[in-house]
Parts: structure tokens; sequence; C-alpha cells
């Protein structure tokens, strides 16, 4: 940095070190005074001070007798009297100050859960994109030798030009499908940075810190954010950027203090302290845009040749990293230019002059700083979920889910639900880490932290530590219900339990009694999403539709007691129940969100190029594989079910081979073993088991709450047998017909789509057989035959129009129920 004094002009400077000590002062005591765990002494002097606009500091603090402390008015409590209650700094930032945090909930489908294989998987992606940059500039400096080659060179000298290139050009080549092979590898997305509190002298801190990762692996991490978060921002219906460019920004956003430890490729590690917006980000991101530097420049460090100074001789090796040294270097440049009359009136002086500062509310204290992730991430949740902005149905269930989470937790009914219905009761609620495990099922860190859940003599895998991550999903989803008491009083309101009322209030729901279609969808989207975050590519929440229904939302999914292993053992030994618990709770979210989908939404042409098998609903693709256990397909036997469950539940972390794709496998023979050469994907899935006519089965209701055998009980003598039936009094009635109702409903419900699915397959098949006709230049049928189809058409619609009155005819009578 020059020793000349900077320009002055609307873009400020760095505080000064003696106002930094006073701030931290004055941060420390306010927080004491409080009782509030401050923010570290490096967070401070290495990510506010620098970020304070021009007298920030100053007009913040007052001293005091017992000395510096923050003014009343300059900062506030959010989420008051809660544990997550966070103390914040209201204040000024440097517009180029602070970064889009990566953990933003409309972006939260992007990421991959934060297990050790897939961080693996991003060093290695890094690497083979530092390989392709070295390449790319190798072919380039080929080509510029063998343009400057002159015209006198020796044949020889210029077959070596040629052969350089070839040879750097097929290097390159072959970086870039490695390069592509990473990225498949990864599903396109990246995973998670794991975030905690920072700790010094073994005390919680109210600021955060990520894992040590390669400076290149952080630039990237950074990169992806961004690049989200722009695919998002699209729905918007104005440009942000030219927003904030004229109208600069008015509302206040969330900024936390984060560490993320880098590891230069010296081996050196250095801490680097940014501001991460926890609400706000993509205006973040725009004002880096408007000042010209990127996000990943900001945080790993920004090459002087985009910020070198007037006189300052080029270094091309020379990269600024302090966050001081970049704000005063932007604000030089940016004075500079501001400061000349003839300045571009599109020059970025003149563009970023209303965001040179901007309006933020800093994180310097925190009640409890183990839950100051936590605290954040609900913020930035409350923020989506009730602005503005459109949600992507997968992010808005993932936001959902988190509120879920939350509110389990609120409650203190977490470890209780794991407890009893997951881990079937072998622990105490109080032997959880409530927290750990919440972090890990909303994917703030490595699944892991479930083991604790599984099965005694289990194998700590990924394939049983995801099995269990579905388990808790699904019933912290569909919560169980008790049984309805048998003395219950008519027009008594339904006893729900502990666990519903905390679902029904997190998802803002009617209540019990009032549970339609759309609440069930809604569950059925959430369950989608969560259960889909746990493979590399996520299934669409329509391929989950209708797979539960109100039944599920009202009495709750129990999980099955047994281990995976268990249940697989049970059904080779013929237990036709374990097979259906298998398919509908364990097997169903590989089948939605393999690499080859066996289950797909019911929607879309039917004459798609790329469809593979019949267009058909979810419910109907499972209850076909349900139903081949008992009533089995031809070439169908128990042992290719078994042989291909397996298969199923192993897929998500199976390799790539010779031939196949990861996460891809042989369909298995009638023996159950693979059979090489044919893949198993949905064309070979809906050939083996065909379109199902949907069962009219009654839904089986819970137990009566004091279900006992009848040895248990006082008969009060010997019963007798009347001549003539009892009459059932009305009241006896209407209870037994209330009860009935819902189950013939849902009855009614599941036939009528049966009867739709079946009158869109005859329309399917028409349309064909009119097709083929024409290809192969037939005639068409006597007139006599298509009279005689149309009469049965019209037999059909007489029969759908009596389901329209009838309907209307029930709306009427249940207005009176």
């Amino acid at each position: 940095m020059s020793t000349r004094k900077p320009p002055g002009g609307p873009f400020p400077y760095p505080t000064t070190p003696e106002w930094a000590e006073h701030l931290y002062e004055a941060i420390v005591n306010t927080c004491a005074a409080e009782g509030f765990a401050p923010v570290p002494r490096q967070a401070v002097f290495e990510a506010l001070a620098p970020a304070l606009g021009q007298g920030e500091a100053k007009r913040v603090i007052e001293r005091r007798r017992g000395g510096r402390v923050l003014r009343a008015t300059a900062y506030h409590v959010e989420q008051h009297a809660t544990d997550g209650a966070l103390l914040v700094l209201k204040v000024d930032l440097h517009g180029a100050a602070t970064l889009p945090w990566v953990i933003n909930d409309r972006t939260r489908s992007a990421w991959l859960h934060p297990a050790a294989e897939n961080q693996e998987r991003l060093e290695e992606l890094v690497h083979q994109q530092r390989l392709v940059a070295v390449w790319t500039v190798g072919v380039e400096r080929a080509k510029a030798v063998r343009r400057a080659l002159a015209s006198t060179a020796t044949p020889a000298e210029k077959d070596a030009v040629v052969v350089a290139v070839e040879t750097a050009e097929g290097e390159l080549a072959r970086a870039q499908e490695e390069l592509k092979a990473c990225e498949r590898a990864l599903g396109g997305r990246r995973p998670l940075p794991v975030v905690r509190a920072v700790t010094e002298d073994g005390v919680p801190l109210a600021a955060l810190t990520t894992e040590p990762v390669s400076a290149e692996v952080a630039a990237e991490v950074q990169r992806y954010t961004v690049d989200v978060l722009r695919r998002r921002a699209r729905q918007r219906s104005y440009d942000l950027v030219e927003s904030l460019v004229q109208e600069g920004q008015r509302d206040s956003t969330v900024v936390v203090l984060q560490r993320t430890p880098v590891i230069d490729q010296d081996g050196s590690r250095r801490d680097v302290w940014r501001g991460q917006h926890a609400t706000g980000a993509n205006r973040a991101d725009g004002r880096l845009d408007t000042f010209g530097i990127s996000a990943q420049q900001s945080l790993t460090g920004v090459p002087q040749s985009v910020l070198r100074l007037p006189g300052e001789e080029e270094n091309r090796r020379m990269v600024v990293r302090g966050l001081g040294e970049i704000l005063r270097r932007i604000s030089a440049l940016l004075n500079a230019e501001y400061a000349d009359p003839g300045r571009d009136p599109e020059g970025r002086a003149q563009r970023a002059v209303r965001i040179a500062q901007v309006p933020a509310r800093v994180v310097i204290g925190a009640k409890k700083p183990e839950r100051l992730e936590e605290s954040l991430r609900q913020l930035n949740v409350h923020e989506h979920l009730r602005g503005q902005l459109d949600y992507e149905d997968m992010d808005r269930s993932l936001g959902l889910w988190s509120t879920l989470v939350k509110a389990y937790q609120a409650e203190g009914l977490l470890g209780d639900l794991l407890a009893q219905e997951v881990a079937q009761g072998r622990m105490a609620a109080g032997e959880l880490d409530e927290d750990a495990i919440a972090d890990a099922l909303v994917g703030a860190r490595a699944l892991d932290e479930l083991a604790v859940l599984l099965t005694p003599g289990d194998e700590v895998s990924a394939l049983t530590l995801r099995d269990v991550a579905i388990r808790c999903a699904t019933v912290m989803v569909f919560p169980p219900v008790p049984p309805r008491p048998d003395n219950l009083a008519p027009r008594t309101p339904m006893p729900t339990g502990r666990y519903w009322p905390v679902v029904r209030a997190a998802l803002q729901e009617a209540s019990w009694g009032q549970v339609n279609g759309n609440t069930a969808k809604r569950r059925t989207e959430i369950w989608a999403a969560v259960t889909a975050q746990h493979f590399l590519r996520p299934g669409p929440l329509a391929a989950a539709e209708r797979l539960f229904g109100k039944p599920e939302v009202q009495f709750g999914v129990r999980p099955d007691a047994r281990s995976l292993a268990s249940m697989l053992t049970a059904c080779r030994q013929g237990d036709a129940a374990a097979w259906e618990v298998l398919v509908r709770r364990h097997l169903l979210p590989g089948l939605i969100s393999g690499a080859e989908p066996f289950v797909t939404p019911n929607e879309g042409s039917f004459q798609s190029a790329d469809r593979k098998g019949v267009r058909r609903a979810p419910a109907n693709a499972v209850q076909a594989l349900v139903n081949a256990y008992s009533d089995p397909p031809e070439n169908v036997t128990r042992e290719l079910l078994l042989g291909f469950a397996e298969a199923v539940l192993r897929a998500p972390d199976s390799s790539a081979g010779d031939v196949l794709a990861p996460g891809t496998f042989w369909a298995p023979d009638a023996h159950g073993n693979p059979r090489k050469g044919v893949l198993a994907d949905k064309e070979w899935f809906d050939a083996l088991f065909p379109l199902t006519s949907v069962r009219k089965t009654k839904r089986q209701q819970p137990p009566s709450a004091d279900v006992i055998g009848t040895a248990g009980r006082d008969n009060g003598g010997d019963t007798v047998e009347l001549d003539e039936e009892v009459p059932e009094t009305p009241l006896a009635r209407m209870t037994r017909l209330r009860a009935e109702l819902v189950s013939m409903v849902a009855s009614s419900t599941v036939s009528a789509a049966a009867v739709a699915e079946e009158i869109s397959r005859l329309v399917e098949a028409v349309e064909g057989a009119v097709r083929a006709r024409e290809d192969a230049g037939a005639p068409e049928e006597p007139a006599e035959v298509q009279k005689l189809y149309v009469q049965e058409f019209g037999n059909i619609k007489a029969e759908a129009g009596r389901i329209g009155p009838l309907l209307d005819k029930a709306t009427l009578a249940v207005m009176s129920l």
C-alpha cells in the first residue's frame, strides 16, 4: 500500500487499530452486562473493524466509569428470552466487506450431506480443476509457440511444435473427462461445510468456524455457493444488482463473523475471518459483483492486478489477502475515480456509490453459542418461508423440515420420539445428543451422529446410517397418535398425544379432525424431499404422490423394530408383512432417487423420447412390487425380489464398473444373481412388474387404547344369547358410522384414482391403435364396430356422470354431520 494519504470520498476506509481495540472492549463489557458470550477478539480485529464505515466505531461506543460500552441505541436482542437469543450490533458496513453464507435454506437441496467420502470426492474434483487449468494454459502456450514459429523453421522444429500442441490438447481432453467423472461422482453438487461455534480455552464464543480445508477447496465451495444463489435468484421479477445500483440497500441484514481455516500449497495454515450474510446473501453477492470482485477472491485472496494502485508495479504473483487491505485498495481506487469530474456514468465508482456503506445487524453475542448456527439457520428459514421470493418445491419442503426439527427440539420431544420409536426404547432420551442429531437430520453434520440409534449388532455403514435417517424422517413427519379411546364421548376432540400437535403447529395445519388430501400431500412432499437428500440424484417430489394418505397423517407411521438384516431374513422365510414394510418404508426412497429411478411421476408426454418404461402412478408401481411377493408375475421369484431389494439398498454406494455408471446395477435373475448385460432400469422394472389394479382394501385402524386379552377382564358373570338381536341405539349407530366414514372416504379416493388411471390407459390404447393403423395403411374398422365402441364409451360416461350428483348430495349431507 502506498504511503500517500488516500483520496477522500464516499467509500470508507478500515477502522484504525486503536478504535478496533475500543470496539472490542465495548462489546465484551456490553455482553457481560447483558449475559451473552461475546465474539472472539480476532474476529473483531480481522472481520468487523475493517468492515465498519467511516466513524461507525466512534458512533456506537460510549465511555463510562467502568469502561467503554456500546450505546443503548446501537444494539438489540433478537429471539429474546430463548436459548437462541442473539445480541446484534446495528452498524453500516463497507459494501464489499461481507460474503454470502453457504448455509441458505433456499439452496439447501443443492448440497450433499458432509460425509467423509463426499469431502474426498470434492478434493479430487478440485485437483482435477487445477489440472484442467494447467493444461488449458499449456495448450495456449503451445499454440502461441506454433504461431510464432518462423517460416524458415526446419521440418523437425515444425513437427516438434505440432506434437507439443497435440500432446497438450490430449492431456487437456483427458483432464476434462476426469473432471466430468468427478462431477458425476458428486451428482453435480457439493458437500455442505460443517459449521460450529468457535472455542477459545474451552469456552464457546459467538462466532462460527469451519473445518480446515485447502485454499482451493474453500474457494470452490464459495464459488459454488454463489453459482447456486444466482440460479435461484433468476426467479426474481427484477434485476437485483441494478436495484442496488439505483436505490442502494434499504433493509438491514444479519451478518455473522466466521473463521475459515485454510491450508496453503506450502502446508501453512492461516485463519480467514469474514462477515457472512445469514440473511441477504443475494444482496452480498450483488454488491461484490458491482465492486468488481468475486466472493471466492474476497475469501482466499484478490489478485493484485484487480486492485493495483496508481504507480504500483504490476506483479502477477501477488495476492491481496487481508480484508483491511482489500477494502483499503477498493476504496482508494473508487474514491479516486469518483473524484474525477469526467468519470464514466457507468463506471464502478458511479454504480457502487449508493452501496458504499450498507446497514447490517452483526452478531456480537450469543446466549448459547453452541446453538448459534442453528439460531441463524432458523432466521434464514423464517425470512424465506415468510418472504416474497418464490421457493422451489424441494427447498420449501426442506425449509419446513428444518422448522419441524427445531419445533421438536424446542418442545424437548426430539429425544423422546427417536428413543422410543426408532431405537425402540433401548435407551433413555437423555442419552441422546439432541443438538448433534438435529444437525445431522437437517444436513449440517454427517449422519455418523445417528449411529447411536442403530440396532445393536448392526454395522455402522453408509447403508445403515441412511436407513436410520429415513426412519427418523418418517416417524417425525408422520408421528404416532394414540389409539382412539373406547369411552370417548361424541364430539369430543381426539386426544392426539404429544407429537402430533408439534407437527401441526410447525406446519400450520388444521385440527386433527380436518385432515384432508392437501395436508397429506404437503407432508408427503416434506418426507420425499428429506429422504431424497440422502442420494446423489434426488428424485422429483411428484414421484412420491399419494404414497402417504390421510390415515398415515392422522394415526402416524410406526417404524418396524427389526433391523434391515432381520427384515431381509424374515422376507426369505416367507413373511409377506415384512416384505411390504421393506418396500414401503425402506426401499421406496431408493426406488425414487436412484441413479436409475424405478418409481417416477405419473405425468409427462406419453411419447417422450427419453421416457423409460410405461407411464404409471407411483402408488401403482409400489403396489405391483408389494403384490409380487405373494402373487408373483411370470418369471418373478422371491430370490429375484430379494436380490433386487439388496441391490437397491446398496446402489447409492456402488462405484462405477466397466460398463455400469455409479449407482446402477445389473438386473437379478431368477436365482437373485446379477444378469450381466441387462441393466436394472424402469423399462425392465415395468416389464417385470406390470400395471396392477388397486385393491379396495380397508386401511387398518389403530387398536383401542385399552385392548387386553379376555382373560385379563372380569366378565361379570356368564354370558347368555337372547332370542332376538339387541337393537342398536342411535348414539351407538352414529358413533359407528362416523368411525367408518374416514376409511370409506379414503377407499373412495383410491377407487376414483384407479378409475381415472384405467380411463387414461384406455385413451392411450385407442390413440395407439389409431396411429398403428395409419402407419400400416390399413382400412378403418367397419362403421358397425365403431358404433358399438361409441355406445360402450357412452355407457362408461353415463356411469361416470352418476358420480358428480352423488358427491354433491354427500357434500350437502356432510354439512349437517
